[in-house]
Protein backbone atom coordinates (compact mmCIF):
# COMPACT_ATOMS: atom_id res chain seq x y z
CA UNK A 1 0.00 0.00 0.00
CA UNK A 2 1.21 3.25 -0.86
CA UNK A 3 0.93 5.25 2.51
CA UNK A 4 0.98 9.11 2.14
CA UNK A 5 4.57 9.84 2.67
CA UNK A 6 4.26 11.19 -1.35
CA UNK A 7 1.01 13.32 -0.12
CA UNK A 8 2.99 14.90 2.64
CA UNK A 9 5.48 15.50 0.44
CA UNK A 10 3.26 17.18 -2.02
CA UNK A 11 1.93 19.22 0.78
CA UNK A 12 5.09 20.13 2.22
CA UNK A 13 6.41 21.27 -0.37
CA UNK A 14 4.24 22.55 -2.44
CA UNK A 15 4.07 24.90 0.16
CA UNK A 16 7.44 26.03 -0.50
CA UNK A 17 10.68 25.33 0.36
CA UNK A 18 14.38 26.21 0.56
CA UNK A 19 14.66 25.17 -2.53
CA UNK A 20 13.51 22.28 -0.66
CA UNK A 21 10.45 22.38 -1.61
CA UNK A 22 8.15 19.81 -2.90
CA UNK A 23 9.86 16.82 -3.14
CA UNK A 24 12.81 18.44 -1.71
CA UNK A 25 15.00 19.74 -3.98
CA UNK A 26 18.57 17.31 -2.36
CA UNK A 27 21.09 19.38 -4.03
CA UNK A 28 23.82 16.32 -3.03
CA UNK A 29 22.11 13.72 -4.99
CA UNK A 30 21.96 16.93 -7.65
CA UNK A 31 25.66 16.97 -7.43
CA UNK A 32 25.76 13.67 -7.88
CA UNK A 33 23.89 13.08 -10.97
CA UNK A 34 25.57 16.28 -12.58
CA UNK A 35 28.66 15.44 -11.55
CA UNK A 36 29.47 19.28 -11.62
CA UNK A 37 32.44 20.80 -9.63
CA UNK A 38 33.07 24.38 -10.33
CA UNK A 39 33.86 25.79 -7.43
CA UNK A 40 35.66 23.23 -4.53
CA UNK A 41 36.96 19.56 -4.07
CA UNK A 42 34.79 17.16 -2.10
CA UNK A 43 32.40 17.79 0.74
CA UNK A 44 34.30 20.02 3.00
CA UNK A 45 31.51 21.00 5.86
CA UNK A 46 32.26 20.77 9.47
CA UNK A 47 29.20 20.28 11.59
CA UNK A 48 28.71 22.72 14.76
CA UNK A 49 26.03 23.75 16.94
CA UNK A 50 25.03 26.97 18.64
CA UNK A 51 22.48 27.51 22.14
CA UNK A 52 19.40 29.41 21.28
CA UNK A 53 16.59 31.01 23.27
CA UNK A 54 13.36 29.05 22.80
CA UNK A 55 11.60 32.56 22.49
CA UNK A 56 13.71 35.38 21.41
CA UNK A 57 11.01 37.79 22.84
CA UNK A 58 10.54 36.46 25.93
CA UNK A 59 13.22 37.54 28.54
CA UNK A 60 11.70 36.01 31.45
CA UNK A 61 11.76 32.78 29.62
CA UNK A 62 15.09 30.99 30.05
CA UNK A 63 15.35 28.19 28.07
CA UNK A 64 17.50 26.83 25.33
CA UNK A 65 17.78 24.32 22.28
CA UNK A 66 21.03 23.45 20.20
CA UNK A 67 20.72 24.80 16.31
CA UNK A 68 22.92 23.10 14.04
CA UNK A 69 25.02 24.68 11.30
CA UNK A 70 27.38 24.39 8.56
CA UNK A 71 30.79 25.91 7.97
CA UNK A 72 33.11 25.79 5.38
CA UNK A 73 36.35 28.05 5.30
CA UNK A 74 38.13 26.02 1.93
CA UNK A 75 38.18 29.15 0.41
CA UNK A 76 38.61 31.45 3.24
CA UNK A 77 41.41 34.48 3.68
CA UNK A 78 41.66 37.24 6.46
CA UNK A 79 39.55 39.75 5.50
CA UNK A 80 37.01 37.78 3.59
CA UNK A 81 32.98 37.90 4.27
CA UNK A 82 31.29 35.62 5.73
CA UNK A 83 28.43 33.80 3.82
CA UNK A 84 25.37 32.16 5.09
CA UNK A 85 22.94 30.15 3.26
CA UNK A 86 19.92 30.42 5.09
CA UNK A 87 18.06 27.16 5.96
CA UNK A 88 14.57 26.23 5.38
CA UNK A 89 12.05 23.92 5.56
CA UNK A 90 14.35 21.07 5.63
CA UNK A 91 17.50 19.65 6.88
CA UNK A 92 20.93 21.18 6.01
CA UNK A 93 22.52 20.19 3.19
CA UNK A 94 26.28 20.45 3.03
CA UNK A 95 26.05 20.77 -1.37
CA UNK A 96 25.04 24.21 -0.66
CA UNK A 97 28.57 25.15 0.67
CA UNK A 98 30.44 23.26 -1.95
CA UNK A 99 28.90 23.85 -5.14
CA UNK A 100 26.01 26.97 -6.42
CA UNK A 101 26.01 30.58 -6.43
CA UNK A 102 27.35 31.04 -3.51
CA UNK A 103 30.20 28.93 -3.29
CA UNK A 104 31.30 30.52 -6.64
CA UNK A 105 30.51 33.83 -5.37
CA UNK A 106 33.09 32.48 -2.11
CA UNK A 107 35.92 31.65 -4.12
CA UNK A 108 36.04 34.80 -6.07
CA UNK A 109 36.02 36.95 -2.83
CA UNK A 110 37.56 34.85 0.14
CA UNK A 111 34.63 33.95 1.87
CA UNK A 112 34.06 31.81 5.18
CA UNK A 113 30.74 30.16 4.09
CA UNK A 114 28.09 28.86 6.55
CA UNK A 115 24.77 27.28 6.43
CA UNK A 116 21.87 27.78 9.25
CA UNK A 117 19.33 25.04 10.20
CA UNK A 118 15.80 26.35 11.00
CA UNK A 119 13.96 25.41 14.21
CA UNK A 120 11.97 23.01 13.86
CA UNK A 121 13.47 21.33 11.05
CA UNK A 122 15.94 18.77 9.99
CA UNK A 123 18.33 18.23 13.44
CA UNK A 124 17.50 21.28 14.73
CA UNK A 125 13.73 20.63 16.84
CA UNK A 126 13.57 22.38 20.28
CA UNK A 127 13.70 19.42 22.18
CA UNK A 128 13.06 16.48 19.79
CA UNK A 129 8.95 17.99 20.57
CA UNK A 130 6.46 19.08 17.54
CA UNK A 131 3.56 19.23 19.58
CA UNK A 132 1.57 22.26 18.92
CA UNK A 133 2.41 23.43 22.26
CA UNK A 134 5.94 23.58 20.75
CA UNK A 135 5.15 25.12 17.75
CA UNK A 136 4.09 28.27 19.45
CA UNK A 137 7.95 28.81 18.90
CA UNK A 138 8.06 27.83 15.16
CA UNK A 139 7.71 31.60 13.46
CA UNK A 140 9.81 33.50 10.74
CA UNK A 141 9.93 35.84 13.59
CA UNK A 142 12.02 33.07 15.48
CA UNK A 143 13.77 31.95 12.58
CA UNK A 144 15.41 35.27 12.25
CA UNK A 145 16.19 35.83 15.53
CA UNK A 146 18.11 32.79 15.80
CA UNK A 147 20.28 34.39 12.76
CA UNK A 148 21.18 37.18 13.64
CA UNK A 149 22.20 35.05 17.18
CA UNK A 150 24.55 33.37 15.14
CA UNK A 151 25.79 36.08 13.20
CA UNK A 152 26.84 38.80 16.15
CA UNK A 153 28.01 35.10 17.76
CA UNK A 154 30.35 34.52 14.18
CA UNK A 155 31.09 38.57 14.05
CA UNK A 156 32.47 38.27 18.05
CA UNK A 157 35.30 35.98 16.62
CA UNK A 158 38.43 38.16 15.99
CA UNK A 159 39.00 36.50 12.74
CA UNK A 160 35.83 38.42 11.61
CA UNK A 161 34.98 41.09 13.54
CA UNK A 162 35.58 43.41 10.74
CA UNK A 163 33.94 41.00 7.96
CA UNK A 164 31.22 41.80 5.97
CA UNK A 165 28.17 39.67 5.45
CA UNK A 166 26.02 38.15 2.73
CA UNK A 167 23.22 36.06 3.41
CA UNK A 168 21.64 33.65 0.64
CA UNK A 169 17.73 31.89 0.22
CA UNK A 170 15.76 30.47 -1.76
CA UNK A 171 12.20 29.63 -1.71
CA UNK A 172 10.93 30.56 2.01
CA UNK A 173 14.84 30.97 2.91
CA UNK A 174 14.40 33.96 -0.23
CA UNK A 175 12.25 35.51 2.40
CA UNK A 176 14.09 35.13 4.75
CA UNK A 177 17.01 36.59 3.44
CA UNK A 178 15.29 39.86 2.44
CA UNK A 179 13.55 39.95 5.93
CA UNK A 180 16.87 40.00 7.68
CA UNK A 181 17.73 42.80 5.86
CA UNK A 182 14.52 44.44 6.90
CA UNK A 183 14.74 43.69 10.51
CA UNK A 184 18.90 44.10 11.41
CA UNK A 185 20.45 46.17 8.48
CA UNK A 186 23.30 46.75 10.89
CA UNK A 187 24.52 43.13 10.87
CA UNK A 188 23.78 41.68 7.11
CA UNK A 189 25.23 43.85 4.75
CA UNK A 190 23.58 42.12 1.60
CA UNK A 191 21.38 39.71 0.22
CA UNK A 192 20.25 37.24 -2.55
CA UNK A 193 16.17 36.24 -2.18
CA UNK A 194 16.00 33.59 -5.12
CA UNK A 195 12.30 32.79 -5.79
CA UNK A 196 10.96 34.04 -2.64
CA UNK A 197 7.19 34.25 -1.75
CA UNK A 198 6.95 37.65 -0.06
CA UNK A 199 3.70 38.02 -0.37
CA UNK A 200 1.70 35.71 2.18
CA UNK A 201 -1.80 35.36 0.59
CA UNK A 202 -4.43 32.72 1.81
CA UNK A 203 -5.47 31.17 -1.65
CA UNK A 204 -2.95 31.21 -3.69
CA UNK A 205 -4.54 30.22 -6.89
CA UNK A 206 -2.37 31.56 -9.38
CA UNK A 207 -0.04 28.86 -8.43
CA UNK A 208 -1.57 26.19 -10.32
CA UNK A 209 -2.20 29.12 -13.39
CA UNK A 210 1.68 29.35 -13.62
CA UNK A 211 1.71 25.68 -13.63
CA UNK A 212 -1.35 25.54 -16.75
CA UNK A 213 0.66 28.18 -18.40
CA UNK A 214 3.54 26.28 -18.47
CA UNK A 215 1.72 22.84 -19.64
CA UNK A 216 0.51 25.03 -22.53
CA UNK A 217 3.85 27.17 -23.12
CA UNK A 218 6.13 24.26 -22.90
CA UNK A 219 4.50 20.94 -23.30
CA UNK A 220 3.74 18.92 -26.12
CA UNK A 221 0.63 20.08 -28.20
CA UNK A 222 -2.62 19.61 -26.82
CA UNK A 223 -1.36 18.89 -23.53
CA UNK A 224 -3.01 21.29 -21.51
CA UNK A 225 -6.15 20.13 -23.23
CA UNK A 226 -5.53 16.63 -22.38
CA UNK A 227 -4.81 16.86 -18.90
CA UNK A 228 -8.40 19.29 -18.45
CA UNK A 229 -9.95 16.40 -20.47
CA UNK A 230 -8.28 13.76 -17.46
CA UNK A 231 -9.81 16.02 -14.77
CA UNK A 232 -12.87 16.42 -16.20
CA UNK A 233 -13.12 12.61 -16.61
CA UNK A 234 -12.51 12.18 -12.93
CA UNK A 235 -15.30 14.15 -11.70
CA UNK A 236 -17.73 12.82 -13.98
CA UNK A 237 -16.70 9.26 -12.68
CA UNK A 238 -16.92 10.57 -9.15
CA UNK A 239 -20.67 10.74 -10.22
CA UNK A 240 -22.12 7.92 -9.64
CA UNK A 241 -21.66 4.24 -8.23
CA UNK A 242 -20.58 2.77 -10.82
CA UNK A 243 -18.02 5.29 -12.03
CA UNK A 244 -16.52 5.57 -8.35
CA UNK A 245 -15.93 1.55 -8.69
CA UNK A 246 -14.29 2.05 -12.25
CA UNK A 247 -11.95 4.74 -11.33
CA UNK A 248 -10.84 2.80 -8.06
CA UNK A 249 -10.04 0.00 -10.72
CA UNK A 250 -8.36 2.34 -13.12
CA UNK A 251 -6.54 4.13 -10.53
CA UNK A 252 -5.30 1.54 -8.41
CA UNK A 253 -7.35 2.96 -5.25
CA UNK A 254 -7.23 1.06 -1.96
CA UNK A 255 -10.40 -1.30 -1.13
CA UNK A 256 -10.98 0.57 1.47
CA UNK A 257 -11.14 3.70 0.49
CA UNK A 258 -14.54 5.27 0.30
CA UNK A 259 -14.80 7.62 -2.78
CA UNK A 260 -18.22 9.24 -1.96
CA UNK A 261 -16.50 10.84 0.96
CA UNK A 262 -15.93 14.50 -0.55
CA UNK A 263 -12.37 14.90 1.48
CA UNK A 264 -11.22 11.61 0.21
CA UNK A 265 -11.89 12.85 -2.93
CA UNK A 266 -9.53 16.03 -2.51
CA UNK A 267 -7.06 13.44 -1.85
CA UNK A 268 -7.08 12.12 -4.52
CA UNK A 269 -7.03 15.30 -7.05
CA UNK A 270 -4.39 16.68 -5.05
CA UNK A 271 -2.37 13.39 -5.51
CA UNK A 272 -3.13 13.51 -9.69
CA UNK A 273 -1.68 17.52 -9.47
CA UNK A 274 0.53 16.52 -7.80
CA UNK A 275 3.28 15.17 -10.70
CA UNK A 276 2.47 17.95 -12.90
CA UNK A 277 2.96 20.89 -10.46
CA UNK A 278 6.66 19.05 -9.32
CA UNK A 279 7.21 18.50 -13.22
CA UNK A 280 6.88 22.27 -13.66
CA UNK A 281 8.14 23.82 -10.16
CA UNK A 282 11.64 21.85 -10.66
CA UNK A 283 11.80 21.62 -14.32
CA UNK A 284 12.40 23.40 -17.46
CA UNK A 285 10.87 23.45 -20.76
CA UNK A 286 12.44 19.96 -22.02
CA UNK A 287 11.65 18.08 -19.07
CA UNK A 288 7.84 19.86 -19.13
CA UNK A 289 7.58 18.41 -22.44
CA UNK A 290 9.03 15.11 -21.32
CA UNK A 291 6.94 14.64 -18.90
CA UNK A 292 3.54 15.48 -20.77
CA UNK A 293 5.09 13.37 -23.57
CA UNK A 294 5.56 10.02 -20.77
CA UNK A 295 2.18 11.09 -19.37
CA UNK A 296 -0.42 11.82 -22.05
CA UNK A 297 0.65 11.00 -25.64
CA UNK A 298 -1.19 7.82 -26.78
CA UNK A 299 -4.16 8.26 -24.40
CA UNK A 300 -7.25 7.07 -25.14
CA UNK A 301 -10.19 8.36 -24.68
CA UNK A 302 -12.28 6.26 -22.24
CA UNK A 303 -8.79 4.51 -20.49
CA UNK A 304 -6.51 6.08 -17.92
CA UNK A 305 -4.97 3.18 -17.37
CA UNK A 306 -1.22 4.10 -18.31
CA UNK A 307 -1.76 7.88 -17.79
CA UNK A 308 0.36 8.93 -14.66
CA UNK A 309 2.32 6.04 -14.24
CA UNK A 310 5.54 7.23 -14.12
CA UNK A 311 4.67 9.62 -11.30
CA UNK A 312 2.24 7.31 -9.28
CA UNK A 313 4.34 4.12 -9.27
CA UNK A 314 1.09 1.57 -10.11
CA UNK A 315 3.31 -1.55 -9.93
CA UNK A 316 2.45 -0.72 -5.88
CA UNK A 317 -0.13 -3.16 -4.58
CA UNK A 318 -2.36 0.13 -4.10
CA UNK A 319 -2.96 4.00 -3.63
CA UNK A 320 -4.62 5.28 -0.73
CA UNK A 321 -6.40 8.50 -0.53
CA UNK A 322 -8.21 8.21 2.98
CA UNK A 323 -8.23 12.01 4.26
CA UNK A 324 -8.06 10.79 8.02
CA UNK A 325 -4.79 8.66 7.93
CA UNK A 326 -3.20 11.44 5.71
CA UNK A 327 -3.99 13.62 8.64
CA UNK A 328 -3.15 11.18 10.99
CA UNK A 329 0.00 10.78 9.37
CA UNK A 330 0.69 14.45 9.22
CA UNK A 331 0.10 15.29 12.54
CA UNK A 332 3.32 12.68 13.73
CA UNK A 333 5.23 13.41 10.94
CA UNK A 334 8.40 15.90 11.69
CA UNK A 335 8.93 16.42 8.28
CA UNK A 336 6.22 18.13 7.09
CA UNK A 337 4.00 19.40 9.89
CA UNK A 338 6.65 22.66 10.93
CA UNK A 339 5.87 23.99 7.65
CA UNK A 340 2.09 23.24 7.54
CA UNK A 341 2.06 24.83 10.77
CA UNK A 342 3.51 27.68 9.25
CA UNK A 343 1.07 27.98 6.66
CA UNK A 344 -1.58 27.81 8.70
CA UNK A 345 -0.54 30.67 11.08
CA UNK A 346 1.63 33.10 9.30
CA UNK A 347 1.57 32.57 5.57
CA UNK A 348 -1.45 30.39 3.81
CA UNK A 349 -0.03 29.73 -0.08
CA UNK A 350 -3.04 27.13 -0.03
CA UNK A 351 -2.53 25.97 -3.78
CA UNK A 352 -6.32 25.70 -4.81
CA UNK A 353 -8.28 25.14 -8.13
CA UNK A 354 -10.46 28.13 -7.72
CA UNK A 355 -9.23 29.84 -10.76
CA UNK A 356 -10.73 29.20 -14.27
CA UNK A 357 -7.60 29.47 -16.00
CA UNK A 358 -5.90 26.07 -15.01
CA UNK A 359 -6.87 22.74 -16.12
CA UNK A 360 -6.64 21.04 -13.14
CA UNK A 361 -10.38 20.98 -10.32
CA UNK A 362 -11.57 19.47 -7.09
CA UNK A 363 -9.19 21.64 -4.49
CA UNK A 364 -10.99 24.30 -2.91
CA UNK A 365 -9.73 26.01 -0.51
CA UNK A 366 -11.41 24.36 1.91
CA UNK A 367 -9.63 21.39 2.06
CA UNK A 368 -6.34 23.02 3.16
CA UNK A 369 -8.81 24.47 6.06
CA UNK A 370 -10.13 21.23 7.08
CA UNK A 371 -5.91 20.04 6.87
CA UNK A 372 -5.30 23.16 9.53
CA UNK A 373 -7.90 22.07 11.83
CA UNK A 374 -7.38 18.61 11.42
CA UNK A 375 -3.62 18.22 12.04
CA UNK A 376 -3.79 20.88 14.70
CA UNK A 377 -7.23 21.80 16.12
CA UNK A 378 -10.24 23.53 15.76
CA UNK A 379 -8.88 27.20 16.41
CA UNK A 380 -6.59 27.18 13.37
CA UNK A 381 -9.56 27.68 11.08
CA UNK A 382 -9.49 30.64 7.77
CA UNK A 383 -9.87 33.13 10.21
CA UNK A 384 -6.56 32.06 12.27
CA UNK A 385 -5.46 31.91 8.51
CA UNK A 386 -5.97 34.72 7.42
CA UNK A 387 -5.13 37.05 10.23
CA UNK A 388 -1.87 35.05 10.30
CA UNK A 389 -1.50 36.36 6.49
CA UNK A 390 -2.51 39.54 7.08
CA UNK A 391 0.30 40.07 10.46
CA UNK A 392 3.09 38.71 7.85
CA UNK A 393 2.33 41.08 5.08
CA UNK A 394 1.77 44.29 7.45
CA UNK A 395 5.29 43.02 9.48
CA UNK A 396 7.23 42.77 6.46
CA UNK A 397 5.92 44.47 3.88
CA UNK A 398 4.36 42.11 1.44
CA UNK A 399 5.91 43.09 -2.82
CA UNK A 400 7.35 46.33 -1.10
CA UNK A 401 9.72 45.41 1.82
CA UNK A 402 11.38 48.34 2.89
CA UNK A 403 15.07 47.05 1.44
CA UNK A 404 17.98 47.84 0.25
CA UNK A 405 21.05 45.75 -1.32
CA UNK A 406 19.28 42.97 -1.93
CA UNK A 407 18.70 41.25 -5.15
CA UNK A 408 15.55 39.69 -5.80
CA UNK A 409 15.50 36.63 -8.33
CA UNK A 410 12.41 35.16 -10.16
CA UNK A 411 11.73 31.82 -12.51
CA UNK A 412 9.53 32.36 -15.72
CA UNK A 413 7.79 29.16 -15.42
CA UNK A 414 8.26 28.91 -11.08
CA UNK A 415 4.59 29.01 -10.01
CA UNK A 416 6.06 30.75 -6.96
CA UNK A 417 6.88 34.11 -8.61
CA UNK A 418 3.12 35.38 -8.42
CA UNK A 419 3.93 36.06 -4.86
CA UNK A 420 7.60 37.51 -5.56
CA UNK A 421 8.95 40.69 -6.27
CA UNK A 422 9.09 41.48 -10.09
CA UNK A 423 10.34 44.70 -10.62
CA UNK A 424 13.03 46.92 -9.38
CA UNK A 425 12.04 48.18 -5.97
CA UNK A 426 15.14 50.71 -6.16
CA UNK A 427 18.28 51.10 -7.78
CA UNK A 428 19.53 49.19 -4.56
CA UNK A 429 17.16 46.87 -5.11
CA UNK A 430 16.55 44.96 -8.47
CA UNK A 431 14.99 42.38 -9.45
CA UNK A 432 15.39 39.87 -12.12
CA UNK A 433 13.41 37.41 -13.94
CA UNK A 434 14.93 34.85 -15.67
CA UNK A 435 13.21 33.97 -18.58
CA UNK A 436 12.10 29.57 -19.02
CA UNK A 437 13.54 29.38 -15.75
CA UNK A 438 12.11 27.62 -12.54
CA UNK A 439 12.43 27.73 -8.76
CA UNK A 440 15.95 28.64 -7.21
CA UNK A 441 17.75 27.61 -10.44
CA UNK A 442 19.83 30.67 -10.31
CA UNK A 443 21.35 29.30 -6.56
CA UNK A 444 22.67 26.18 -9.11
CA UNK A 445 25.62 26.12 -10.40
CA UNK A 446 26.59 26.82 -13.85
CA UNK A 447 27.39 23.73 -16.20
CA UNK A 448 28.11 23.46 -20.08
CA UNK A 449 24.50 23.38 -21.46
CA UNK A 450 22.92 26.40 -18.90
CA UNK A 451 20.65 28.90 -20.39
CA UNK A 452 22.87 32.26 -21.45
CA UNK A 453 20.10 34.16 -19.21
CA UNK A 454 20.71 32.21 -16.32
CA UNK A 455 24.27 32.66 -16.35
CA UNK A 456 24.04 36.27 -16.64
CA UNK A 457 21.95 36.57 -13.80
CA UNK A 458 24.24 34.53 -11.64
CA UNK A 459 26.91 37.22 -12.79
CA UNK A 460 24.71 40.29 -12.01
CA UNK A 461 24.14 38.75 -8.58
CA UNK A 462 27.57 38.55 -7.74
CA UNK A 463 28.55 41.93 -9.34
CA UNK A 464 26.19 44.11 -7.34
CA UNK A 465 27.11 41.78 -3.83
CA UNK A 466 30.90 42.72 -4.42
CA UNK A 467 29.88 46.33 -5.32
CA UNK A 468 27.56 46.73 -1.90
CA UNK A 469 30.58 45.29 0.54
CA UNK A 470 33.41 46.63 -1.32
CA UNK A 471 35.29 44.11 -3.10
Amino acid sequence: MIYLKTLSLWVLALSVHNCYGFFRFDYNKYLKMKKLDTAGGGLNASTLWIDQPLDHFNPTDTRTWKMRYLENLSFYQSGGPILLFIGGEGPVQEGWLEFGLMASFASEVNGAMYQSEHRFYGASIPNDDISVENLAYLSSAQALADIKNLMEFLKSQTQFSNSKVVVFGGSYAGNLAAWLRLLYPDLIDAAVSSSGPVLAKTDYYEYLEVVGSAIKNYGTPDCYDKVAQVFRRYEELLKTADGIEQLKQEESVCDGVDLNVLENQYVFFLAKIAGWAVAVQYGDPDHIRDFCSKNMDGMKEHTLDDIFYNTWNKELRCSNYDFNMMIEGLQNSKDSKPWIYQTCTEFGYKMTTTSDNQPFTHLPLDFYIKMCTGVFGPEFDQRRIDEGVSKTNDKYGGLTPNVEKVVFVQGEIDPWHKLGVLKDLSNEAPARMIPRASHCSDLVSDDANDMPERVAVRNFEKQKLKEWIGM
